[in-house]
């Protein structure tokens, strides 16, 4: 009877610690645990042509994420990552110190999705997977590789949000998300990145407001917000970024006025704000961006007159305001603009003659003031800019002849080539 006690205990201890187990397995994939990659597949790098010095600890482990997670990646593309061949002549990667350090695959074609198994290459600190045609979200444990410095994966078809655990990368100086369809707003922890110089999350569908935060990024040298669904006032805070060349907020849903203090801005060469619901004046403190080359702010709801100070801007290229609501003259100092090759005012309600002074941009190349309510003649003088490829008048109320150096020249697009008689001035008696 003792032994016959023992058996039934022994069966019933096994069907306990069965159930159990399938319970923990259960509860494993309920939660999604991850499983290691070298749990995933029995290929093993020790001793082969890929790491032939098993002394290598590190870089078999490195070797053997990649193999696991090659498939996944890849997607429809083909990748020579094989055992065979040495992990160093291996598509996009690049080892270093017994570790792979690079994984540089733009343009290979990749359709498949970014593994969070990427996380266990612990020494990586350069991934470029842009342009290709990767789907899915991107994988928040990216941000457990602290040694990330440069993240690439603009031109892709990611979907979901950006993982606010990326905040968490203090190493990262480029982070280029564009081109993407990424929604949800901009995660307010990307403003701890102080090391960061580069971040690009334009052409995706991004919602909200621009964080206050990203006024912190005191490295930053680009900040491209473009092309998205954006909405509230500019940031008064993005006037502290010191070291910023390029600010692009254009295409998006932008309103409230242009801050005041993005005329401290002293290194910026390019400010767009093209195409948005911005209203107010125009700042007189923008002249202050003495190496500006572009100033972009057309298709918006501004009113008041063009600043005289622009012309202060002697390094400008590109002026367009176009399809605002700006009232008053042209100023005459914008002749002084030498390095001019674009003016474009057109779609405004401006008034009075076209300065003479306009003739004196040597380097202009397009001049387009249609569609305002400009009076009197073409001045002459307009035929002395030899680089003058369109000029677009049409739209006004503009009269006399057009000069005929202006008719002849060859390859200017000329818009009206014809005008009505100016009103005779009645005799005073």
């Amino acid at each position: 009877m003792k032994n016959y006690n023992k058996i039934e205990n022994r069966r019933i201890y096994s069907v306990l610690f069965f159930l159990g187990a399938t319970l923990a397995l259960a509860l494993l994939l309920l939660v999604g645990m991850p499983v290691p990659v070298a749990a995933q597949t029995t290929i093993s790098c020790a001793n082969t042509v890929a790491i032939p010095n098993p002394e290598s600890a590190s870089l078999i482990r490195d070797c053997e994420t990649l193999l696991g997670l090659k498939d996944t990646l890849r997607g429809s593309a083909s990748l020579n990552w094989s055992t065979s061949r040495p992990i160093s002549q291996w598509t996009g990667v690049t080892v270093s110190s017994s570790h792979v350090t690079r994984l540089n695959l733009p343009s290979k074609g990749l359709t498949g999705s970014i593994p969070p198994a990427l996380a266990n290459l612990s020494r990586l600190g350069d991934l470029r997977l842009n342009n290709n045609r990767l789907t899915g979200s991107i994988p928040k444990q990216l941000a457990n590789i602290r040694s990330l410095y440069q993240l690439r994966l603009y031109s892709n078809q990611l979907t979901g949000t950006i993982p606010m655990q990326l905040g968490n990368l203090s190493r990262l100086w480029e982070l280029d998300l564009a081109g993407n369809r990424l929604t949800g707003s901009i995660p307010t922890q990307l403003g701890s990145l102080s090391n960061l110089q580069w971040l690009a999350l334009s052409h995706n569908q991004l919602t909200g407001s621009i964080p206050t935060q990203l006024g912190n990024l005191s490295g930053l040298y680009k900040l491209a917000l473009h092309n998205n669904q954006l909405t509230g006032s500019i940031p008064t805070q993005l006037g502290s970024l010191s070291q910023l060349r390029y600010l692009y907020l254009g295409y998006n849903q932008l309103t409230g006025t242009i801050p005041t203090q993005l005329g401290n801005l002293s290194q910026l060469w390019e400010l767009v704000l093209r195409v948005n619901r911005l209203t107010g004046k125009i700042p007189t403190e923008l002249s202050n961006l003495s190496r500006l080359s572009r100033l972009v702010l057309r298709d918006n709801r501004l009113t008041g007159s063009i600043p005289t100070q622009l012309a202060n801007l002697s390094n400008l290229q590109w002026l367009s305001l176009q399809r605002n609501q700006l009232t008053g003259t042209i100023p005459t100092a914008l002749g002084d603009l030498s390095n001019l090759q674009g003016l474009y005012l057109e779609n405004n309600q401006l008034t009075g003659e076209i300065p003479t002074q306009l003739g004196s941009l040597s380097r202009l190349r397009y001049l387009d003031l249609n569609n305002n309510q400009l009076t009197g003649s073409i001045p002459t003088q307009l035929a002395n800019i030899r680089s003058l490829q369109r000029l677009r008048l049409y739209s006004n109320q503009l009269c006399g002849d057009i000069p005929q150096a202006l008719l002849n020249r060859r390859g200017l697009t000329l818009n009206p080539r014809s005008l009505p008689a100016c009103p005779t001035a009645t005799p005073t008696v």
